[in-house]
């Protein structure tokens, strides 16, 4: 549903896919842990993904010991805090004014590398002691095969399918995701 997205994952996959050993870009050769480093643009795509889907929507915490809060109210132990991270991707405090829009620069810098985000912010892997320790083999998986199915397959949401999420302990789609896939052309990802 993102052209502009779909574009610049296609030409950074054009720009850094591995090459045989006659240094022609070889479709058969995967990627490795540091040709997926290179993916920038496709990484952020990724995390703006989990801004607005978060696969846990919700999550719960218990105060341990008294405490105060960033906002300055005080909590006693035993006090149940609910962090609802579906609601956090999409709020201008936190994102800006731009926070309902998809987009995947925001996770870069003007350098062109990944933009450092603080856990609390983007809440899609939890934070503190509780942060996910596959957090990177997550997105080492979800590039592997983001890059390859995006190289091979366009895909195109079938129209008039509402996507909506069906609320349950991991955030699902209420109908799914129903699209077209159309084998992608040679000349449009190849060098």
């Amino acid at each position: 549903m993102h052209p502009h997205a779909e574009h610049e994952i296609l030409e950074e996959l054009k720009r850094h896919w591995p090459a045989a050993a006659d240094k022609t870009p070889n479709p058969n050769t995967p990627f490795d842990r540091d040709g997926l480093g290179k993916l920038v643009y496709l990484h952020a795509a990724l995390c703006e993904c989990l801004r607005l889907y978060p696969p846990i929507h919700t999550q719960s915490r218990e105060v341990a010991k008294p405490d105060v809060l960033p906002s300055g109210e005080k909590v006693r132990p035993g006090t149940l805090l609910v962090f609802h991270a579906y609601s956090m991707g999409r709020m201008e405090g936190i994102w800006g004014k731009d926070c309902m829009e998809f987009k995947p620069e925001r996770w870069i810098t003007e350098s062109g590398d990944l933009r450092h985000v603080p856990a609390h912010k983007f809440f899609a892997f939890s934070c503190g002691s509780r942060i996910c320790q596959g957090k990177d083999m997550a997105f080492v998986h979800m590039k592997t095969v983001a890059a390859a199915m995006l190289r091979n397959f366009r895909f195109e949401v079938v129209e008039g399918h509402v996507v909506e999420p069906k609320l349950s302990i991991i955030l699902h789609m209420k109908n799914g995701l129903m699209v077209k896939v159309c084998k992608r052309e040679r000349s449009a990802v190849t060098v």
